[in-house]
């Protein structure tokens, strides 16, 4: 029961951090939270000591006027928490909670004693810890208008535990030129569909592509620029990174072997999560042997595809 109210509390600030950003009046002091979470989730999951934690931590709060907002109204939500929208036993619980926060300079550091506006969202850094502090960017990377940062929150991701493993060139290659995933107005009538998604144009095809996987929840973005991966979009899972290639192909020019083998490479070489190759034609017989030999790799023809369009598709 108290792991229960704990999570739970957790989330409600996650929740108030996420809400203090999203309602920033600046695009760009979005984009300066979003970088600002990163480095202080490096903070946080480093071996410093506690009071080394909090000097960092608060150096880097009063690093720009834009983050000072941000940790006062996060500071006003959490002292004004008798009136919030927590349940009852999370409010009771609260208080008690916060102060078992390890000690800072040797004083407890509750509600009580946390002396000062901006200390307390950093105190509530630490207690959320670098997987509350992903939350957040989480949070905040799903709402529209954190896109035109999209560079910022991409640097910020790249950064994710879940990445370590993913090599400097495949994070470089995530970083060059992205392109917000885009779910362009499509016919409603499936052979008007397929003819419409076989003459898009490629680089709209890759975000209309990716904008399925935003669309189920990911942090998902396309690459404008082609790369030696051959990878044309990203999208973080749980679990790990997820890469796709996307094959504007003829119908009668299917995606043979030797494509499917050198993607394979990529996602083994990269640990990614999972693989998708999506394309507007089929496959050819070898490509799908292949393929089937790898429980990471998902194969989307045209016929996949256009169920996309009728049906949500997961992403498991």
């Amino acid at each position: 029961m108290f792991d229960a109210i704990t999570e739970g509390i957790k989330g409600w600030l996650v929740a108030r951090f996420a809400s203090a950003i999203k309602h920033t009046t600046r695009a760009e002091d979005r984009g300066l939270a979003i970088r600002w979470l990163s480095e202080s989730r490096a903070v946080v999951a480093s071996d410093l000591n506690a009071v080394d934690k909090f000097k960092k931590l608060n150096a880097l709060v009063n690093s720009r006027t834009a983050i000072v907002a941000i940790a006062k109204s996060v500071s006003e939500a959490v002292s004004n928490y008798r009136s919030s929208d927590l349940p009852l036993p999370m409010k009771i619980a609260l208080p008690a909670t916060l102060a078992a926060i390890p000690l800072v300079g040797g004083q407890a550091a509750g509600v009580a004693a946390f002396g000062s506006a901006l200390g307390v969202p950093v105190l509530l850094l630490i207690f959320l810890g670098a997987a509350g502090i992903t939350s957040i960017i989480e949070a905040v990377v799903t709402n529209p208008q954190a896109r035109p940062h999209i560079a910022e929150i991409i640097d910020a991701i790249i950064q994710d535990e879940r990445l370590r493993r993913t090599s400097a060139q495949m994070k470089a290659a995530m970083k060059d030129q992205p392109m917000d995933p885009t779910r362009f107005a499509v016919p409603p009538e499936e052979l008007a569909l397929r003819a419409y998604l076989l003459n898009m144009d490629p680089f709209q095809f890759e975000r209309h592509t990716m904008s399925f996987f935003d669309a189920a929840g990911f942090e998902a973005w396309a690459t404008r620029k082609s790369n030696d991966f051959g990878v044309d979009g990203f999208a973080i899972h749980p679990e790990g990174p997820m890469i796709v290639q996307c094959k504007r192909n003829a119908s009668e020019n299917k995606v043979g072997r030797p494509t499917i083998q050198q993607f394979k490479g990529v996602i083994e070489e990269q640990n990614a999560f999972r693989g998708y190759v999506v394309t507007t034609s089929n496959f050819t017989e070898e490509a799908t042997e292949s393929a089937q030999l790898s429980d990471k790799l998902i194969l989307v023809d045209i016929d996949s595809l256009v169920r996309w369009h009728a049906e949500a598709p997961t992403f498991l």
